[in-house]
């Protein structure tokens, strides 16, 4: 491990670049959700890192900064209601920790990307100061047409063709970039112990059903008619514990991965290295690095019974799927990492020179 290359902060609810390059970035926390920030070193937000971060970004002390916009706003007083039937007397500084995006990022010299991982489609309207400040805005469900990214956000519908005249949007869409989910270490960790396990399931899935998507529910009945018909499926709608997961999902050769809340998925990633190829349902958005059909993973169509005979298909050849889930792994592998993200990152903001210092 080295510590050359681009020096980061990352502010935010979230952290990519604190879990794989923590000698060279400073993380600062804004968030209460412990999990979120879990296995990367941080620091919570507080009072007094205001006048020093401010410093350093005017000095242009670090080279990029990471922000992870936040899904509220954090002035708007049902926002802050909420926060302080939830936690009480600690909401105050709770609070504070949701503004530093706000407060930290008005004046600096170094460049600005933005990293929206949230499940929905839009940008929430009090993030367009970030991404009036951004070089990059990164979508993890970005639409296929860029301007449905400010559907009911930017006015009280689509934006209009007036608006898509507008020198202040055409700005925005032209920042906009797609960004997949990303594997940290810690899943990478855990997958590894569970592959190279026999096939004994034609397909598999677990994960919530009827308080997610149509897309799940419908899908549902699909998979207990290729059941009937003899097919191995393997289901659990509870919460498998990781291990579990991955191991059972080692053991089968179709991994059904329809969206839930959002389309990006970490079980489209996580399925090649656990050996399993991905059935998926067709994206409606814009994708990094996809996942190509019939060399990685196999689409469907929602529309009638597309699950049932793709799956049929996609089993009559085993040893396509064999060539399949190694080539879906060594993709996921290049580009679907956290650490692949991060250097995609900085390559797409700083330029590939300062994406080729990092850490191996």
């Amino acid at each position: 491990m080295t510590s050359s290359g681009p020096r980061i902060l990352e502010i935010g609810e979230y952290s990519l670049f604190a879990r794989v390059w923590p000698e060279r970035t400073l993380c600062l926390w804004t968030g209460h959700a412990p999990h979120d920030i879990e296995h990367a070193p941080h620091e919570p937000f507080t009072p007094r890192h205001i006048r020093i971060v401010r410093r350093a970004l005017r000095s242009g002390e670090f080279d990029l900064v990471a922000c992870y916009p936040p899904a509220d706003a954090p002035w708007q007083p049902t926002f802050i209601a909420a926060l302080a039937r939830r936690f009480g007397w600690r909401a105050g500084p709770l609070l504070l920790r949701h503004l530093a995006p706000f407060l930290l990022l008005r004046r600096m010299a170094s460049p600005l990307a933005v990293l929206d991982l949230a499940d929905h489609p839009v940008i929430m309207r009090h993030n367009f100061r970030l991404l009036d400040r951004c070089r990059v805005y990164f979508k993890r469900e970005l639409p296929a047409d860029h301007w449905k990214a400010f559907l009911m956000t930017n006015g009280r519908r689509l934006p209009t063709p007036r608006q898509r005249q507008s020198a202040r949007m055409r700005e925005w869409v032209a920042k906009l970039r797609p960004l997949s989910i990303g594997l940290t270490p810690e899943r990478l960790a855990a997958i590894a112990t569970c592959g190279g396990s026999e096939k004994t399931v034609d397909v598999f899935f677990a994960g919530r059903v009827e308080s997610s998507s149509t897309v799940r529910s419908e899908g549902m009945g699909q998979l207990e008619h290729l059941r009937r018909q003899g097919y191995r499926i393997d289901v659990a709608v509870e919460r498998l514990p990781s291990t579990e997961f991955y191991a059972r999902c080692a053991r089968a050769w179709l991994a059904w991965s329809p969206e839930g809340y959002g389309w990006e998925c970490f079980r489209h990633y996580e399925a090649p290295l656990c050996g399993t190829v991905p059935v998926i349902n067709y994206p409606a958005g814009r994708r990094y690095a996809p996942l190509e059909a019939g060399v990685h993973c196999f689409y469907y169509g929602v529309e009638g019974a597309g699950l049932a005979q793709v799956i049929a298909e996609a089993l009559a050849d085993k040893r396509r799927l064999v060539t399949m889930a190694e080539a879906a792994r060594e993709h996921v592998l290049r580009h679907h990492t956290v650490e692949r993200l991060c250097e995609h990152v900085v390559a797409t903001c700083l330029g590939p020179s300062r994406a080729d210092d990092r850490v191996r």
